[in-house]
């Protein structure tokens, strides 16, 4: 697995947006408002911003805190060569995933999700 994208799990995604594109000076390489979705091209690891809200769309309703918003505030991002390989490979290795593999179109890419010992989400990626 390669560290492909830190996913910043936002409350505020114009205020993030504004923070890391007008102060911290970054690169935005692809921006999308209505899906709150934002990636700074800042090397070879890029940097990538989706509003709470919209992660608690990805990985469902009972992954969710109460007050409904993702229970992370950031996310990992790996790519893998095959996702459902690598599915499989962790399955029989003990992880138990938050989402099954899916294809997510205005991503272009298919992805799962665990989490860490810690609770941390973790995604593996690959692009379609």
């Amino acid at each position: 697995m390669k560290l492909l994208q830190i996913r910043l799990l936002v409350k505020d995604f114009k205020k993030s947006v504004e923070f890391y594109k007008d102060l911290l000076r970054i690169p935005i390489s692809w921006y999308e408002e209505e899906m709150e979705y934002a990636l700074f091209n800042n090397g070879e690891t890029k940097i990538e911003l989706l509003s709470q809200k919209a992660m608690t769309e990805v990985i469902g309703k009972e992954n969710k805190s109460s007050d409904g918003e993702s229970t992370s505030n950031f996310l990992l991002q790996f790519e893998v060569e095959d996702v459902d390989k690598t599915y499989d490979y962790l399955r029989k290795n003990g992880i138990e995933f938050v989402t099954e593999p899916h294809d997510r179109k205005e991503w272009r890419s298919r992805i799962a999700h665990f989490r860490d010992p810690d609770n941390n989400l973790i995604e593996i990626y690959k692009m379609l």
